[in-house]
């Protein structure tokens, strides 16, 4: 008897102190129908999370401190992210049991990809993860969760899925959404001096009127011939600045080698101008899920390689559809068209089919012209899976909601409280300020 109750007096010491000392097990966040999920694979979300909201918070606002003052979508930046983790953590979960119960599976090259991305992410930044407890084995998990996600989309509606988006679907959505341009800009001065600016301005205005009035009745194809020509006139226009650059600084002993220096300039120039000339949109929008733009050194119409490496395979690869954009519109909301892309599209939306016109805003004159997007027949099936995760994405989602809410969840508190934005925040900028010394 003095035995059982020295034993009992013992254990109920121990729990004691294990209570005052706070014991308890943090190292899992949630558990998942009685399974328990890392820690790491929160933290890491979070990690995420955090990281992609800075970097938004200073793409839009230029802010680049203090972000915990901050809000986003009505909510402190500490709650949204921590929302975010979590919300992504039972997804995680939810995601990993459908693609068991589905049985599919990973191909062994799948897996050596994931497995060599771990590795060069923990090669390069095995301390950053320590330091805020997430364990290779939880990076690699988070990983895989991406994959299988990408694989679950596609056992529903990619090719032979269970519901399948067929081609003649994935046209009727690029002919309701898309639109489909040709355009020349010609900027705007940028010279202080207002009477010089609008002297300039003059100038370009009546330079794209000029070449507005060449593309009167021409098709959409045919408005090339335009841009060729607007192409060739600014190559002109910079060889001959080149030239009364060489002109003054040099002497006629050198005048050969100035030559041959502002060929090198004018080339470079040319490149440079192309890109503004066949893609207005460059500087605006870079979403590729959005647009399709050309590539400005096809249409420079300089090759890259020599003649002698040149033959029918690089013929054969060249762009059938150079000089245009194709741009999913109806994706964009209204206070994105609030922008001068936005405008710039939905002055297009406006344009009947094949006839070139006249636009311009703050910083360019336009000649646009608005293509057929029905006559793109290939589009979909070279741009298949964006075009799926633009028509399919929110249908999905809601697919993925059904699984989560199918799981019983258990939040361990404990966890939740010790692994705060604030304190992964703190831990990245220790290993930073570690690392620069």
């Amino acid at each position: 008897m003095a035995r059982l109750k020295k034993t009992a007096a013992l254990l109920t010491a121990a729990m004691i102190a294990c209570t005052a000392a706070g014991c308890s097990d943090t190292s899992y966040t949630l558990k998942a129908d009685n399974e328990e999920i890392r820690a790491g694979i929160y933290i890491d979300y979070m990690l995420n999370e955090m990281s992609y909201q800075i970097s938004m918070l200073y793409y839009n606002e230029g802010i680049t401190e203090d972000y915990f003052s901050q809000e986003i979508e009505g909510k402190s930046f500490s709650e949204y992210v921590s929302e975010q983790a979590l919300k992504n953590t039972k997804e995680y979960a939810a995601i990993t049991k459908q693609f068991e119960q589905l049985e599919l599976e990973l191909t062994s090259d799948e897996m050596k990809d994931i497995n060599s991305t771990v590795n060069d992410a923990w090669d390069n930044q095995s301390e950053l993860y320590e330091k805020e407890g997430i364990s290779k084995e939880s990076l690699k998990e988070v990983y895989l969760c991406t994959l299988k996600r990408e694989k679950l989309f596609n056992y529903f509606y990619g090719e032979g899925g269970a519901e399948e988006v067929s081609a003649d679907e994935m046209q009727t959505y690029i002919n309701d959404n898309y639109l489909r341009y040709k355009t020349i800009s010609i900027s705007k001065s940028s010279s202080e001096d207002e009477e010089t600016a609008k002297a300039e301005n003059e100038e370009n205005e009546a330079l794209r009127d000029e070449y507005l009035e060449m593309a009167q009745g021409l098709s959409f194809d045919e408005f090339d011939q335009v841009i060729d020509a607007y192409q060739e006139y600014q190559e002109e226009q910079s060889a001959s600045e080149s030239g009364d650059s060489s002109g003054e600084s040099s002497d006629s002993a050198e005048s050969d080698e100035s030559s041959e220096s502002g060929a090198d300039a004018d080339s470079e120039e040319s490149s440079d101008d192309t890109s503004s000339v066949v893609d207005a949109s460059s500087e605006e929008e870079t979403d590729s899920s959005l647009t399709e733009s050309s590539d400005p050194a096809s249409d420079s119409g300089e090759s890259s390689e020599s003649d002698s490496d040149t033959d029918s395979s690089s013929e054969e690869e060249e762009d059938p559809y150079p000089n245009e954009t194709m741009v999913n519109f109806g994706a964009y909301e209204e206070e994105d068209l609030e922008s001068d892309y936005g405008k710039l599209l939905s002055e297009i939306d406006s344009l009947e089919i094949g006839k070139a016109a006249a636009y311009e805003n703050d910083s360019a004159y336009y000649i646009i012209i608005r293509g057929d997007v029905s006559e793109r027949t290939d589009y979909a099936e070279d741009n298949r899976d964006s075009i799926l995760q633009e028509m399919k994405s929110e249908d999905f989602q809601t697919k993925v909601d059904a699984w989560v809410e199918a799981i019983s969840f258990t939040e361990n508190e404990k966890a939740l409280r010790r692994y705060t934005p604030e304190a992964v925040y703190d831990k990245q900028n220790e290993y930073y300020e570690e690392l620069n010394g």
